[in-house]
């Protein structure tokens, strides 16, 4: 493989994911049920007093995301649709192991409150858990390939330079 294509499928792939961590801190939010993420605001994940973020604001704001992400990089409509959809399945399939977690993290107190410990018990939580965190992780994966692939290379390109010159600020 040529440098000039390591160089171009790195920089797509970069690219690619700089756009989905932009537009999934919801998504990370929704998931950790924690506010504690760099940029989230408390609120989106239930703490301080405030509702935790639904899966249609969730979507909401990954659409206002993605939009100022790919503004400049000369997106079509079409694009930018499909960008959304892949979003919000993605959304969809994230909240869904939002709820096996909070299910693990109900069981694992309940495990700390007893009389005893059952540490057999914890580790089934704790193995629960990590599968949990894999799977989303591939599903998160996978919604940045899909981006990817709505994409030119020359906008995936672009958007890593906007990205980048964001993050230098």
């Amino acid at each position: 493989m040529s440098k000039k294509v390591l160089y171009a499928l790195l920089g797509s792939g970069a690219l690619v994911f700089a756009l989905v961590a932009v537009a999934a801190r919801p998504i990370a939010a929704a998931i950790q049920g924690a506010g504690g993420l760099a940029g989230l605001h408390h609120g989106w994940a239930g703490h301080h007093g405030f509702p935790a973020m639904s899966p249609e604001a969730a979507k909401e704001h990954i659409q206002v995301a993605a939009k100022w992400a790919l503004r400049d990089v000369d997106a079509s409509e079409q694009q930018q649709e499909r960008v959304n959809a892949i979003a919000a399945d993605a959304v969809d399939d994230l909240f869904r192991l939002r709820q096996r977690h909070l299910e693990n993290r109900e069981a694992f107190h309940a495990q700390l409150g007893g009389a005893s410990v059952d540490r057999a018990a914890l580790e089934e939580i704790r193995k629960s858990e990590m599968a949990l965190a894999d799977e989303a992780s591939k599903r998160f994966v996978r919604a940045v390939a899909d981006m990817a692939d709505v994409l030119t290379p020359e906008q995936r390109q672009a958007l890593m330079e906007k990205l980048a010159r964001r993050h230098q600020r």
